[in-house]
């Protein structure tokens, strides 16, 4: 069978990986994932086993935010680990039809040294859009524009970013859509809609999020809106949230656990139900990085707050605001700030129009993934 080194570096990554390797997996096509980072759960879920070394670190993946953890990771076996994955890429490469990369430099670079020909390459973090906003620094760096150039095809995650890339050149870049919106798992939550979803992450910043989460939304009794917290697999038992009672419903998938407050706040507690409660939303408290992208994308507007990290701290913040533009607003890591940003949306429909129309606009239309994986098939029939 005709195999695809597929490599990601992230947990989202992982998640858009996922989905193309289900289209790929369509077109016939066998698919090794070496996840650079993390677990690679997305993977499993799909019944793939990931290939090299699965291991967390420190940093989560997020070292040019906090460039100093990069030496927590060194301590806790980086190198070895990377070596791992390098061999991994390396070995798989040698009777693969071609390797896919998703995500960014590093990515491309492992896939560009270690895989094989042809190179194909889904750009889901560099935004075109957020880098106009500001002027600071090119979207791209020059030796990302070099590995391109060795692609044979690039998607990009917006169309600005294909016509800048092109002008640039890499005349390959092409815009297709962009597969993080095809990346909804779970089914339908046994709750009724409209839910306040609540998003803390999938990284450490959950644990310091999601209590100041739980507070916004006792200030918040008033709405008629049902909250829900989408849990993204993450231990609960180092959860500590002052005041509130965790209980288990004992049920594996959708509301596994409900909150509950001394003044009569109930908030309910979904895993592996992410796409049932995402439909189900009409506003969205997060700090989270994928599952915010993919609320704006299907028009969910965002009130988000910077944590100490790893993951959603103020300057990650800050780009995903000059990304997804009035579809996202950043208050303070308060309660009561928190909470008057979810009125401040809801007060005004036309805030709330702009914020759709501008989290749709960055985020395109789903079915990226299908696209892509097409465009891939061409490609690989046409080369023969």
């Amino acid at each position: 069978m005709k195999q695809i080194v597929l490599i990601s570096n992230g947990h989202g990554e992982d998640m858009m990986g996922a989905v193309l390797a289900e289209e790929l997996m369509a077109l016939g096509y066998q698919v090794a994932p070496v996840p650079l980072v993390g677990r690679g759960r997305a993977y499993l879920r799909l019944g793939l086993k990931p290939l090299g070394p699965c291991q967390e670190m420190p940093s989560g993946g997020f070292v040019l935010d906090r460039p100093w953890v990069f030496w927590d990771d060194l301590k806790a076996g980086w190198i070895s680990m990377s070596l791992g994955h390098y061999r991994a890429v390396r070995q798989a490469a040698r009777t693969a039809w071609a390797t896919l990369v998703v995500g960014d430099i590093y990515g491309l670079l492992v896939g560009s040294v270690f895989g094989c020909r042809p190179l194909f390459q889904v750009q889901c973090l560099a935004s075109v859009r957020a880098w106009q906003r500001t002027g600071f620094r090119r979207p791209y760096s020059l030796l990302e524009r070099s590995l391109m150039r060795r692609a044979l095809g690039v998607y990009p995650r917006e169309a600005e970013g294909a016509d800048w890339l092109k002008a640039h050149g890499v005349p390959h870049a092409t815009y297709l859509g962009n597969p993080m919106l095809d990346a909804l798992e779970g089914g339908p939550l046994e709750l009724p809609p409209p839910y306040l979803l609540l998003l803390p992450g999938s990284r450490r910043d959950a644990y310091e999020s999601l209590p100041k989460m739980l507070e916004a939304t006792r200030q918040l009794a008033d709405l008629t809106l049902t909250p829900v917290v989408a849990w993204a697999g993450l231990p609960l038992e180092p959860l500590v949230v002052p005041g509130w009672q965790l209980e288990a419903t004992l049920k594996h998938q959708g509301v596994t656990h409900r909150l509950r407050h001394p003044d009569g706040t109930v908030v309910h507690l979904s895993q592996q139900a992410f796409k049932g409660a995402l439909l189900g939303a009409s506003i969205a408290i997060s700090t989270s990085g994928t599952a915010a992208e993919q609320a704006a994308g299907y028009g969910v507007p965002l009130v988000g707050f910077p944590t100490s990290g790893p993951q959603y701290t103020r300057p990650f913040a800050e780009r995903q605001r000059r990304l997804l533009g009035e579809a996202l607003l950043l208050v303070e890591a308060h309660p009561q700030a928190i909470a008057q940003g979810v009125r401040q949306f809801l007060a005004s429909p036309e805030r709330l129009e702009r914020a759709r129309a501008d989290g749709q606009a960055a985020m395109g239309t789903p079915g990226a993934a299908r696209r892509i994986a097409q465009a891939i098939h061409r490609a690989l029939q046409a080369r023969g």
